[in-house]
């Protein structure tokens, strides 16, 4: 086996490797979720946000918590791809980009609908619940953070091909993960999230930006 097939192989594993632990940890959270074993942390970050939050914070949580809305990242990504189909006066930038935005909302969608769990707001932590309506029985897993993970990862793959510096590849991804942090940290603290909504979204979207980004970056070559 010459060095240069073991690294190719390698790195096409990688990718797999990252969404199988990611998916691994997403479903080690669901069922930890469904069975109640974690619903007391849920609960004791959901009470202590309630009692720490202050209304002078409000716009600054909010500020952060918008990371996760579709008009940054995937925004940015729209862009990003179009400067790039422009500049190869190809459509696959853009057409790429619309694949991995359907696969994200229908993965997550479903996720969602499955779940049917609702915010803390309603003070009740369950999945599958049947009283409340259904847009307030989509809080699990969060599509915010799922958000941020996919689509900063999309954005490093776009500006990478842009710009021909892999650098690129490595800065965005501390972007996204420095704006999943906070994105995390201000749902949990508004209350709009539980906190495993959090972590369950942000490793789906793990799973997802592995698998997606990977295959978007082969159908840009």
């Amino acid at each position: 086996m010459s060095p240069t097939w073991a690294a190719a192989k390698q790195r096409t594993a990688r990718p797999w490797w990252t969404a199988a632990l990611a998916a691994t940890v997403f479903a080690a959270i669901t069922v930890g979720v469904a069975t109640g074993f974690l619903l007391g942390i849920d609960r004791s970050m959901a009470e202590g946000s309630a009692e720490h939050r202050a209304s002078a914070l409000y716009w600054p949580a909010r500020a952060g918590f918008s990371l996760g809305q579709n008009w940054v990242f995937p925004a940015a990504s729209a862009v990003a791809a179009v400067a790039l189909a422009i500049r190869r006066r190809s459509a696959r930038p853009v057409v790429g980009l619309v694949g991995v935005w359907l696969v994200h909302t229908l993965v997550v969608g479903s996720a969602k609908l499955w779940a049917g769990r609702p915010p803390p707001g309603t003070g009740d932590p369950h999945l599958h619940a049947v009283a409340a309506d259904l847009h307030l029985r989509m809080s699990y897993p969060s599509g915010h953070a799922a958000n941020v993970v996919v689509f900063s990862a999309t954005l490093a793959v776009l500006v990478v091909a842009l710009t021909g510096d892999r650098r690129w590849m490595n800065r965005l991804l501390i972007v996204g993960a420095v704006s999943l942090t906070i994105c995390g940290v201000c749902m949990i603290y508004l209350g709009y999230h539980w906190a495993t909504d959090a972590f369950a979204g942000a490793a789906l979207g793990v799973a997802l930006g592995a698998l997606a980004v990977t295959a978007f970056a082969r159908w840009l070559r």
